[in-house]
């Protein structure tokens, strides 16, 4: 199918340009302006999306906006777009789980988030549930529902 040769070096380029101006939005709080930014370089990305891995930054990248605004149903459709895709490092990757995790916990999917918090648990320790470098700490209230969903978590 040749699926890597679609993104060429100078759409790589243009695509982390996207990636680190939706970056730089973020930080300075303009939130909605890095999803457009961010949406701007999905958009680039040959179809079909899921079989490249640049989709799941993307996704990630707007679905943690979304996470962040607490509009998780549309942070699981990202996560779990993310989770999908084909590259194969969306379901290996334990940012995707924890969020994917955190949003069914949210949109009330106890047994997805119990699978998916667990994948997360599993490849990054507890650690994963620890506060970020801003010191945003919703990371306990999912650990302790991982402790209380499966034995030996501690």
């Amino acid at each position: 199918m040749g699926i890597d040769d679609e993104i060429t070096p100078e759409l790589k380029t243009k695509l982390d340009e996207l990636a680190e101006k939706g970056n730089r939005l973020e930080e300075e709080g303009q939130y909605e302006e890095a999803i457009r930014i961010w949406q701007e370089g999905l958009n680039l990305i040959p179809e079909p999306q899921q079989y490249y891995s640049e989709t799941i930054w993307f996704l990630a990248a707007i679905g943690d906006v979304y996470f962040q605004k607490k509009l998780y149903a549309k942070a699981h459709e990202c996560f779990d777009k993310a989770r999908g895709n084909l590259s194969g490092e969306g379901y290996g990757n334990p940012f995707i789980m924890l969020r994917l995790g955190e949003c069914c916990l949210e949109i009330g999917d106890e047994k997805n988030a119990t699978e998916y918090l667990l994948r997360a648990y599993m490849m990054e320790g507890k650690e994963i549930f620890e506060p970020d470098e801003d010191g945003n700490d919703d990371g306990q209230k999912y650990f302790d529902f991982l402790r209380t969903h499966v034995e030996g978590i501690e």
